[in-house]
């Protein structure tokens, strides 16, 4: 399967990071890629085993998918392993079980995420990053400016 990395640098400590992407209250602010989209709900028990859950809808109202994920490794302000389980509306093509691994680094006043996950075989792989990357992207501005 073709793996695809992305990555950002954040000006935060690993704490604050850590908590962003992990605290739904803080998830619904970032989770989604494009202006006209949002995240109305999220909700996430970050251990080993248990599930991460949200939806991403359009603000128009026009369509709407929940994302579902199942962690496999959780080691606090390390490293976060998951599958992805069940994308409702993009179901009928993608497959289950894609695996995503990220990587979160101390440095100095920064901290960097990297991620890699499992390409899908409908999209380009150019859209795909593009699509991960702006919700990270949209990640590492919302964490900053906390």
């Amino acid at each position: 399967m073709t793996k695809i990395t992305i990555s950002a640098l954040i000006k935060s400590d690993i704490e604050k990071v850590w908590d962003v992407w992990n605290n739904p209250e803080h998830i619904v602010n970032w989770c989604f890629a494009w202006d006209d989209w949002s995240c109305p709900k999220s909700s996430n028990d970050l251990k080993t085993w248990d599930k991460f859950s949200t939806t991403m809808a359009a603000r128009d109202g026009s369509m709407s998918f929940d994302l579902e994920w199942e962690y496999t490794s959780v080691i606090p302000k390390k490293s976060i392993d998951y599958i992805i389980i069940d994308m409702q509306y993009w179901e009928y093509y993608i497959e289950k079980w894609r695996k995503v691994s990220l990587v979160f680094e101390k440095d100095w006043e920064y901290t960097k995420i990297t991620e890699t996950f499992d390409a899908e075989d409908i999209h380009s792989l150019e859209l795909q990053k593009a699509w991960w990357q702006a919700i990270l992207d949209r990640f590492k501005n919302y964490c900053e400016s906390l």
